[in-house]
């Protein structure tokens, strides 16, 4: 089943860049997120009850941490966070 979205549905898609939007049925007042086809494919995996492997999160993980400016070499510190701890 697919629901077409109307042109102010869709710019909202648009601008919410940073996170997936939301929606709230009004009847049930359940909220769902929107996220695309093929980011739904690639954590699919994690909604299923079946076995899995953490490995397959990896690739998400990693292009998350990216995406929140995790390479930044300001974050360099934090690979040495232990070192600065007082005994």
């Amino acid at each position: 089943m697919s629901i077409e979205l109307t042109e102010e549905q869709s710019r909202a898609i648009e601008e919410s860049a940073a996170a997936p939007p939301s929606v709230i049925d009004p009847r049930t007042h359940r909220r769902y997120v929107l996220i695309s086809s093929d980011m739904f494919e690639r954590v699919k995996a994690l909604l299923n009850d079946g076995d899995y492997s953490l490995a397959d999160t990896y690739r998400a993980q990693i292009d998350l941490a990216l995406r929140a400016g995790w390479d930044d070499p300001a974050m360099d510190a934090y690979n040495d966070y232990d070192a600065h701890r007082k005994p």
